[in-house]
């Protein structure tokens, strides 16, 4: 029975770690980022949104009385209030349908990117392959195996590293542990396969 840190698997989930698993690949850990909207610091973004949304709340109603119609205009500024607003739950749910998995061969992860497209990236266990490890304060922490680059603002040409692995998730200290082990077990399996 793999361990769990909070996963119950949703459907579409289960569907394809079915698929991704292979014969006699055995599943260690499910694990998921944080992802409560209220762990998000709400920053000066944030807030300029919601002031944003009451200004835009006054010049509509100041332009519905004169002519309703007009207020058609306001709909793209209403639109962006919004979005910042809402972001810390967008981003909540994204986090909620992230999956990170370690097997008896390899590192799973399933993301959904900005785009809510589903990534999915595999890292086949091997000495080495922890790049990075950090620990945050509340046991939170991360895991990179791998540095992608994600284009922000495509016109603008920008490009901005993402670190790719276990990334935000409870007892990190934990989690490391378990992919040790399973890392240390995989090259004593290459090593007796060799030597045979």
């Amino acid at each position: 029975m793999p361990d769990t840190f909070a996963t119950e698997l949703r459907p579409d989930e289960r569907t394809w770690l079915d698929q991704a698993l292979a014969a006699g690949e055995e599943l260690r850990l499910l694990v998921r980022p944080r992802s409560e909207p209220e762990l998000v610091a709400f920053n000066i973004e944030h807030v300029l949104s919601g002031i944003f949304l009451l200004v835009c709340l006054g010049i509509t109603v100041s332009m519905a009385m004169e002519n309703s119609l007009s207020c058609v205009l306001m709909l793209p500024a209403w639109l962006v209030g919004t979005a910042g607003v809402c972001w810390p739950w967008l981003w909540s749910w994204r986090r909620r349908r992230t999956l990170y998995v370690l097997t008896s061969r390899r590192v799973l992860l399933r993301e959904v990117s900005r785009t809510f497209r589903v990534r999915c990236h595999s890292y086949p266990l091997q000495a080495g392959m922890v790049q990075e490890v950090g620990v945050l304060p509340g046991g939170y922490g991360h895991i990179v195996f791998d540095y992608a680059w994600d284009e922000m603002n495509g016109a603008r040409e920008e490009r901005v590293a993402r670190q790719v692995g276990f990334i935000d998730i409870p007892q990190v200290k934990r989690v490391q542990a378990a992919l040790e082990r399973a890392i240390a077990e995989n090259e004593e399996k290459r090593k007796q396969g060799v030597n045979r």
